[in-house]
């Protein structure tokens, strides 16, 4: 076998080699395109999941972001969960948080979400916080929860009325 036809099979072989990689190359970035547009048709306008906007027949979702490690969401959990119950029906009350092992129990009466996603995106740097979601998913407001009375505040202000206490 001559040197020139010895380098024209190896450049055929690499040619064929280098074929199969962009058929490759080309089936990720589809599989890509189509995780990208399922994961479209799973968000509001605003870019948040639609785990956490308000479920159907509520106008505002009240979302309480806490963190496992957190001492005083431990303690507003419970009130927030006590707020949910004398609120208007229009409210949806949420317990988002970043993954589904907390070290503390979280209370009943309120949707409880785990999606690290969301809890990053509304983040504010602090927790626990308060955030006020419209219908659309869009933020109204975000607010410290650092105890009943700052929860009770934000949610009175949404809900325009007096909420009782207790």
């Amino acid at each position: 076998m001559e040197v020139l036809t010895a380098a024209v099979l190896l450049a055929w072989l690499l040619l064929v080699l280098l074929a199969f990689a962009m058929a490759g190359l080309l089936r990720q970035v589809r599989d890509l395109q189509a995780a990208l547009t399922r994961q479209r048709g799973t968000a509001t306008r605003s870019g948040l999941p639609v785990s956490i906007r308000p479920s159907a027949g509520h106008a505002y979702a009240a979302v309480l972001l806490v963190d496992d490690g957190c001492p005083i969401c431990a303690r507003v959990a419970p009130a927030f969960a006590r707020l949910a119950h004398g609120a208007p029906a229009d409210i949806d009350f949420v317990l988002l948080r970043r993954s589904n092992s907390l070290a503390w129990e979280p209370p009943e009466g309120v949707r409880l979400v785990a999606d690290q996603a969301a809890h990053h995106r509304l983040d504010p740097g602090w927790q626990p916080a308060v955030v006020v979601l419209d219908a659309d998913g869009d933020v109204l407001a975000t607010e410290p929860a650092g105890s009943e009375e700052a929860v009770r505040a934000v949610v009175e202000t949404i809900a325009g009325l007096r909420l009782p206490t207790g």
